[in-house]
């Protein structure tokens, strides 16, 4: 998908996805539309990435080069509006360690962690899945960690580590963690108005 070329089909992407969190993007917004040209933005990046948030733009950056397949973009979208929610509604500290590390707990916890990516990255298992669905939220959040500020990888777990049983608890605004394949993302926007959130 060349989202950097069609705009319409991003919006698309947006409107039809099971994965990018409708009732987040009604919570970023407060009763305004997003401006896909305005809030999203494509660029070449750094293949170790795949997007990214900018506070300083308001904007998340889908890297073109990297997330190439809707499948992809999607959840990238998804992953990087946790971010903007975060910023938007929680006066996110990008430069605190600490916040830089409860963020990205709250992007893999809510959009990256299924079974099916753990599995992918070594940290799924038949048993204890809850546990293992931790430690893949702890992996995922610490990598993010270091891509973003540059630390070791030591830094950035400790980082995870004191803000992880806060941070993991708080699923706002989905709701709920979302398994692959069900309709707990199409539960979580219909319930929206029961928290507070317009659909």
């Amino acid at each position: 998908m060349d989202c950097w070329l069609e705009y319409g089909s991003l919006k698309k992407t947006i409107k039809t996805s099971a994965t990018v969190p409708p009732v987040a993007m009604e919570a970023i917004t407060a009763n305004s539309e997003i401006d896909i040209r305005r809030h999203i933005s494509c660029e070449v990046c750094d293949v170790s990435v795949s997007g990214g948030y900018d506070p300083i733009f308001n904007q998340i950056v889908v890297c073109q080069n990297v997330a190439r397949q809707e499948g992809y973009i999607q959840g990238v979208l998804a992953h990087e509006m946790i971010h903007m929610f975060d910023y938007c509604r929680n006066d996110l500290d990008f430069k605190n360690i600490d916040h830089l590390a409860c963020t990205e707990i709250r992007a893999a916890n809510l959009t990256h962690c299924s079974f099916l990516s753990a599995c992918t990255q070594g940290d799924a298992s038949f048993i204890n899945i809850k546990q293992q669905h931790q430690e893949c939220v702890k992996t995922k959040a610490t990598h993010s960690v270091i891509a973003v500020r540059n630390v070791t990888p030591e830094e950035a777990r400790a980082a995870v580590e004191r803000v992880f049983p806060k941070c993991y608890a708080d699923l706002e605004p989905v709701g709920r963690r979302i398994r692959r394949n069900s309709n707990d993302m199409h539960r979580a926007y219909f319930e929206g108005p029961l928290y507070g959130y317009d659909s």
